[in-house]
């Protein structure tokens, strides 16, 4: 989660640093078009403070892995870039052609231009297929800002041409997101959000706009209603950036503390409904041990009607097993399995109890075709005139059946360990379809704390390679030994994607306020440099 949270607000500041840069850019140009009023440099001001909305724009975006419904509305953001980028490429490219290269000394021939006339936009429905023009139009900019460099004298520009071009392979590879709807996992993993073309695109903006930046503040610091002007817009903008950055920090952390604690509260719910299934089997083994036809059958050791009985009964109350065995421990009935009786369950802890007396509940584990299984059991003593006859033990098998329910009720997965192997699961296998069932847990923290010391367990963990936040409360048999483990847990990109609307919220009134705050930066500035006057 902070790893994807980290990305975001990079992605936050680079955009940011890029709308400054190409807001003094602007800046320059416009100074030049106040001192000469010359179309060309009218245009090309106008398209430099289009790309520095554009990128406002682009700061407030926020991945769909954070956001689920942004402020703006489906789609808005796109609208908002596409209006604001294309544009403003189209009027730099319209006034680089407009401008005629200063030649070079010495030269017999002029280079012709390169028959440019202007472009022009057909109408696409489909927003999306206009960000193709994004790279296309950026190194259109770039060849021509290298032509004026090299066919041209001004040398100057090969900053701004460099700048241009490690942008336009920027927005190329932004291209790549479209590619998200793809079935293949590899392919995705490679083009996802916060993945390694994420990651490539946002640093080769920040090397686009750090090169442009040496050019374009070469030539703003040489005046002083410049220099004061871009050093209040930019301690603004790192105020601002800093502000936004520690209030979302705060925010994120504040939600995480959150839900550890609800994630707390929810495996303790999680264990009283194990406790209740382990009620529920203690109840239905009384009731069955203090059944006068069961206290006589057991005294004739009739195991013929003792299984009808049992089998009768399993069914009725829907325990997963039911056994009855003698004073000695001689299993008389099975519910779940009349032919396998005969054997001794003298030395079952439970059936121990029950034979002295005393009614008990425990965890059992159980062997499992895939995995061990978890059971709540419980056993009673059948008692005639104060003699012990035998005993009662019944069990409900906790299956994925059971925490299904837990997260529907609560939509937290929920899973169960047998000892560290995983035994019931709301997880399901990289393949989507199975149950991650068998899978052992070797987190040593949480051996240490819940397995051995039988110590609950709270904080970040990785289940199948995936981040969550988990909680976790050992199961411990009759003994209270620990045999296992429940936990609920939540994945981490899902705290993070809670807090998305108010990091969306922060990062555009952060925006608004920025750019409202230039106004007042600047009468300042120019009042500064009207005294120093």
């Amino acid at each position: 989660m902070w790893y994807q949270f980290f990305l975001e607000n990079l992605h936050f500041a680079i955009s940011l640093l890029a709308a400054l840069i190409f807001f003094a850019i602007a800046w320059l140009y416009l100074d030049a078009w106040m001192g000469r009023k010359t179309l060309r440099e009218g245009v090309r001001w106008a398209g430099f403070l289009l790309l520095s909305i554009s990128f406002l724009v682009q700061a407030i975006s926020i991945e769909s892995t954070v956001l689920q419904n942004s402020i703006l509305g489906s789609g808005w953001n796109s609208l908002l870039l596409v209006a604001t980028r294309i544009p403003g490429y189209l009027l730099i490219i319209y006034s680089l052609i407009l401008d005629p290269l200063q030649p070079k000394p010495k030269m017999v021939k002029k280079i012709s231009g390169f028959g440019f006339t202007g472009f022009k936009i057909l109408g696409v429905s489909i927003i999306t297929a206009l960000s193709f023009l994004y790279p296309i139009l950026a190194g259109v900019i770039g060849f021509l800002y290298l032509r004026r460099a090299t066919v041209g004298l001004e040398n100057h520009l090969k900053a701004v041409a460099l700048g241009f071009f490690i942008l336009s392979l920027s927005e190329f590879l932004s291209l790549f997101s479209l590619l998200r709807i793809t079935s293949n996992i590899d392919l995705y993993n490679l083009v996802a959000p916060f993945g390694v073309i994420w990651i490539t695109t946002t640093l080769l903006t920040l090397v686009a706009v750090s090169v442009m930046r040496g050019w374009i503040f070469s030539y703003l610091l040489k005046r002083l209603l410049s220099q004061l002007f871009m050093f209040f817009t930019a301690a603004i903008v790192i105020i601002f950036l800093l502000t936004t950055v520690s209030f979302t920090f705060l925010l994120l952390q504040n939600l995480q503390d959150e839900t550890l604690s609800r994630l707390k509260t929810d495996v303790k719910v999680l264990s009283f409904a194990i406790d209740s299934k382990k009620a529920e089997s203690l109840s239905d083994a009384q009731v069955l041990a203090q059944n006068p036809e069961v206290i006589s059958l057991v005294e004739a050791a009739d195991r013929s009607k003792l299984n009808d009985v049992a089998q009768n009964y399993l069914l009725t109350k829907k325990q997963s097993f039911l056994v009855i065995t003698s004073e000695t421990g001689q299993v008389l009935a099975r519910g779940e399995d009349r032919e396998r009786i005969g054997n001794s369950l003298s030395d079952d802890p439970l059936i121990k109890r029950a034979l002295l007396g005393q009614s008990a509940s425990s965890i059992l584990t159980k062997d499992g075709v895939l995995a061990p299984q978890i059971a709540a059991s419980s056993a009673t003593p059948i008692m005639k005139d104060g003699s012990i006859l035998g005993a009662v033990m019944t069990g409900i098998i906790i299956d994925n059946a059971f925490v299904d329910g837990v997260k529907k009720a609560t939509g937290l997965e929920a899973s169960m360990y047998a000892n560290n192997v995983l035994s019931a699961t709301t997880l399901l296998a990289p393949d989507g379809k199975a149950r991650a069932v068998g899978i052992k847990e070797e987190n040593k923290n949480i051996k240490d704390n819940v397995l051995i010391k039988g110590q609950p367990f709270v904080g970040g963990i990785n289940m199948l390679n995936v981040p969550y936040f988990a909680a976790y409360l050992p199961l411990k048999d009759v003994d209270n030994i620990p045999v296992g483990m429940l936990s609920a847990g939540k994945p981490q990109i899902g705290v993070l994607a809670t807090a998305g609307k108010s990091i969306e919220l922060t990062f555009l009134v952060a925006v608004v306020l920025l750019v409202l705050a230039i106004f007042p930066a600047y009468a300042i500035a120019k009042y500064l440099t009207s005294q120093l006057r």
